[in-house]
């Protein structure tokens, strides 16, 4: 490379330089100006998007619109997810800014598939959250430990399939002993235990689709915890 070519490639790379100088000083400016730009405004309308079916979509806006209304750059969107999410009924939250007055918030709300342990209600995500006001549509009753929502759910999904020509599954319950117990609609319990549970409820569901409706209306329960056969119990005459 010739000493005139070394001067030209130099002569360049300080140009370059000197370019970058350039736009980050007038970056800096400009941030600066609308900063200073924006200072002043106020957010002055709450939006909300997302399907509601039991929060009042007024009134939450309502809510959050005298929550935030404060400088445009103060209210933080992270501040603003933590405490929309921080609602019972809502499951997950966005946000973002619209120019030039307006915070648009996006809200996915909880759907409540049961009631777990009487206590907490198990959302369709997963989640467990306890509302302010108990829900009036029926649900069915899970009881397990907290970290086996999931799986206690997925077993109640089970079960209801397979029991579902015969009668509808209202409780399924994970005890202690971790044994399997499923109530139906009728008053009738099953009781699976642990292992061979399809197996188990099988040969409940064989003995029950065999019974007359008077028996039926007198068992009060069928005991599948056994290598073979089951045991019933019959309920009280009052």
């Amino acid at each position: 490379m010739t000493m005139k070519q070394i001067a030209n490639r130099t002569l360049t790379h300080w140009k370059i330089m000197l370019l970058l100088v350039g736009l980050g000083v007038t970056g800096s400016i400009a941030a600066s100006g609308l900063s200073h730009l924006l200072k002043d405004v106020q957010i002055r309308q709450v939006q909300l998007q997302g399907e509601l079916r039991y929060l009042d979509a007024d009134q939450l806006m309502r809510d959050l619109s005298l929550r935030f209304n404060g400088n445009y750059l103060d209210t933080t969107l992270g501040q603003v997810i933590s405490e929309v999410e921080s609602h019972p009924w809502i499951a997950s939250a966005s946000a973002r800014r619209v120019w030039p007055d307006t915070l648009l918030i996006e809200i996915t709300e909880q759907r409540p598939v049961a009631i777990y342990n009487d206590t907490q209600y198990l959302g369709l995500s997963g989640d467990l959250f306890e509302p302010p006001a108990p829900v009036s549509e029926p649900l069915p009753k899970l009881y397990g430990a907290l970290s086996e929502t999931m799986q206690v759910y997925s077993h109640y999904g089970v079960f209801s399939d397979r029991l579902a020509d015969f009668s509808q599954v209202v409780s399924v319950s994970r005890g202690h002993d971790l044994g399997w117990q499923i109530e139906l609609e009728n008053g009738i319990r099953l009781q699976l235990g642990r292992t061979d549970i399809l197996g188990r409820l099988a040969r409940a569901r064989d003995v029950l689709t065999h019974l007359d409706l008077e028996r039926l209306s007198a068992l009060g329960e069928v005991d599948a915890r056994y290598d073979n056969g089951v045991a019933l119990a019959w309920r009280a005459q009052q």
